[in-house]
């Protein structure tokens, strides 16, 4: 669940995020938040030009008083189009609890959701190549890739790995290995991986032991 109000974030960099998340699944599906494609656009509109000012005061060589002032300007030409838009969600009974957590917004209607099994899947990224070890990353796979929240419900990754010669393209075949609560986590193999290619794939779980459907498989190298 995000946090009480204010739910926005207040810092430039986790802002970007926030928004960044909220403009591409409000894009994507505006009717499931109780929004018009026209407003969906909107508010693509006010991020895309927040995000650009934001990006070059990231950067010692663009960083003047001139784009700061920009920014400044840009971030509250955005907020003033998308708190409000943000708050109707909130408060709409229409739109569902895991909906109005996915988009980054207060769940403030006491009309409870059931936690039902996931039907969406975590993706996985290896992040990192390690000797015997792998850094391995999650999103949820109907999230934007700045989120890294788990589904509504959702309680923990089960993880599903094996190393061998031959592909494996069949995430039944993979014994559960590990869970996971947290992105990223490490995943440590035996020596015996050393130079052989392991094989991951994820699925979801809820408090009440339900798994959703696996994930694709990544595979990587296991280094010595």
């Amino acid at each position: 669940m995000p946090a009480l109000a204010p739910y926005i974030p207040t810092k430039d960099s986790l802002l970007a995020l926030w928004a960044a998340n909220f403009a591409t699944l409000l894009s994507a599906t505006p009717m499931l938040y109780g929004q018009t494609a026209a407003v969906a656009t909107t508010v693509a509109t006010v991020n895309n030009a927040f995000q650009a000012a934001y990006l070059l005061i990231t950067s010692t060589t663009t960083k003047t008083q001139s784009t700061v002032s920009a920014k400044n300007t840009a971030r509250f030409n955005m907020l003033q189009i998308i708190r409000p838009i943000a708050q109707q969600i909130s408060l709409n009974p229409g739109v569902t609890t895991g909906n109005k957590v996915a988009i980054g917004v207060n769940p403030r209607t006491s009309t409870p959701t059931p936690i039902t099994t996931p039907t969406t899947n975590p993706v996985l990224t290896i992040a990192t190549a390690l000797p015997l070890q792998h850094i391995i990353r999650y999103r949820d796979s109907i999230a934007s890739p700045s989120v890294k929240s788990k589904p509504y419900g959702v309680i923990q990754l089960q993880l599903f790995a094996a190393v061998s010669g031959t592909p494996i393209t069949n995430p039944a075949l993979l014994p559960q290995v590990a869970v996971a609560t947290k992105s990223p986590f490490l995943y440590t193999w035996p020596s015996s991986a050393k130079g052989m290619t392991a094989y991951y794939a994820g699925a979801w779980v809820i408090r009440k032991g339900l798994v959703g459907p696996f994930g694709p498989i990544v595979n990587f190298v296991v280094a010595g």
